[in-house]
């Protein structure tokens, strides 16, 4: 009998590890298809912009590698969140996990630490190697091009001085929340709809997102009187509305976890039973 009910920490190691060492063979072709959509996509890229006789101060791969960056991160980002409760789409599968001796809490984090935390880290593996790949085709294709470097995130965000995604940490920080936001849905999506859900999540998330969209732009309306900032008001600097999309995102990715959990937890008893 479980002496912890709710959460026990090495439980939930030890559950993090089942996890990954059962599923490594699905887990290393999702890393190899991430890893193979990127190189191919880079190596394309390239193709393009490296041939002709023209020289550059810096590779100009760099401003499509970074975008590219925020695309696959987000689009993969979402794949691996509609994974999350894969399980709960068979009988048998569901009969497997309902039988693991863990809390409903350490099964549903388990499964979010993987597909959420982990999966970070192995987009950023990926998208390094595909970056790697590019490097080592087109040094060789091309050893006259001196050029020719891997892409340097540091520019995803920071100095006006050179090319950077966003020009600065707010902006790269009200992305970024709007990305856990994003996935937060897909991470929704799968505890209600275990079978297809990325194809169901994206279809309801697209009416979702088009609402808040809108409640977004009449809250803007309202507040900031048609795009006019209050003189003296909280809305004045830039800097505060970036605050508040940060917070406002990471507020509701936190919801939707939240209620993802509650509806895992939910479908166990009613299984269970």
């Amino acid at each position: 009998m479980m002496k912890d009910t709710f959460f026990s920490l090495p439980r939930f190691m030890n559950l993090c590890r089942k996890e990954m060492v059962e599923n490594w063979r699905s887990n290393v072709l999702r890393m190899v298809l991430m890893y193979g959509v990127m190189a191919v996509v880079m190596v394309w890229n390239g193709y393009f912009e490296y041939r002709g006789t023209y020289s550059h101060e810096r590779d100009p791969m760099w401003i499509f590698l970074l975008i590219a960056f925020i695309w696959g991160l987000w689009g993969f980002g979402c794949l691996s969140a509609s994974f999350t409760m894969e399980k709960m789409k068979s009988k048998t599968s569901r009969t497997s996990m309902l039988m693991v001796p863990a809390t409903p809490f350490e099964k549903f984090f388990s499964r979010w630490f993987v597909f959420t935390v982990v999966y970070l880290v192995v987009f950023l593996i990926s998208y390094k190697l595909a970056d790697y790949t590019r490097l080592i085709i087109y040094s060789l294709a091309y050893p006259e091009k001196d050029f020719i470097a891997p892409v340097a995130l540091s520019h995803l965000a920071g100095d006006k001085k050179y090319y950077t995604l966003c020009n600065t940490g707010l902006q790269f920080g009200a992305l970024m929340s709007g990305y856990f936001f994003v996935q937060s849905l897909f991470v929704l999506g799968s505890s209600i709809w275990p079978k297809n859900s990325f194809l169901k999540t994206f279809a309801a998330g697209t009416v979702i997102v088009m609402v808040y969209f809108l409640v977004g732009i009449l809250m803007s309306k309202i507040l900031l009187e048609n795009g006019q900032y209050y003189p003296g008001g909280i809305f004045e600097s830039k800097d505060t509305i970036w605050w508040i999309i940060i917070v406002a995102g990471i507020f509701f990715a936190l919801v939707n976890w939240t209620l993802a959990y509650f509806r895992f937890k939910e479908s166990e008893i009613i299984n269970r039973m």
